[in-house]
């Protein structure tokens, strides 16, 4: 009878230890799951915070972007405004002579006025192109510079 009553307790002494160490192990993977809640919401606003810089660069660099249209459109609306005002000039530098001798002369003016007018269009569009390259590579620049930080 003894023997029963020992191999009782040794079987309810078993069982108590077998809940403690149940109820640690509960509270291990509680504190665990606490660690990983914790470490997921901190990886999340890290996140979130990473996405929102990266929203805001993409903003400055599209603010910027068509900050440097506008200024090339201004550019090119005063190259324009040049353009025709020395197309004016040379309009206006004189007209035709009226004696028959000196048509040659009048003949050569206006060739030279014909090519000091292509070299205006020539030079406005190099610096149309010139504005137009400058202003993708500040862009380019810009993207570069946002998105390495």
């Amino acid at each position: 009878m003894q023997a029963l009553i020992a191999l009782g307790l040794c079987l309810a002494l078993a069982c108590g230890i077998q809940t403690f160490r149940i109820g640690a192990l509960k509270e291990e993977i509680a504190a665990k799951e606490a660690a990983i809640a914790a470490a997921t919401a901190t990886a999340e606003r890290e996140a979130r915070t990473r996405e929102q810089q990266m929203a805001d660069a993409a903003r400055k660099a599209s603010d910027a972007y068509q900050a440097n249209v506008s200024r090339v459109r201004a550019s090119a609306d005063g190259a324009r405004t040049e353009l025709e005002r020395l197309r004016d000039a040379i309009a206006s530098a004189g007209p035709a002579p009226a004696n028959p001798a000196s048509a040659a002369g009048a003949d050569d003016a206006a060739r030279a006025r014909y090519v000091v007018g292509q070299l205006a269009n020539a030079a406005a569009q190099v610096s149309a192109a010139a504005d137009a390259c400058e202003n993708r590579l500040s862009a380019l620049q810009d993207y570069v510079r946002s998105i390495t930080k």
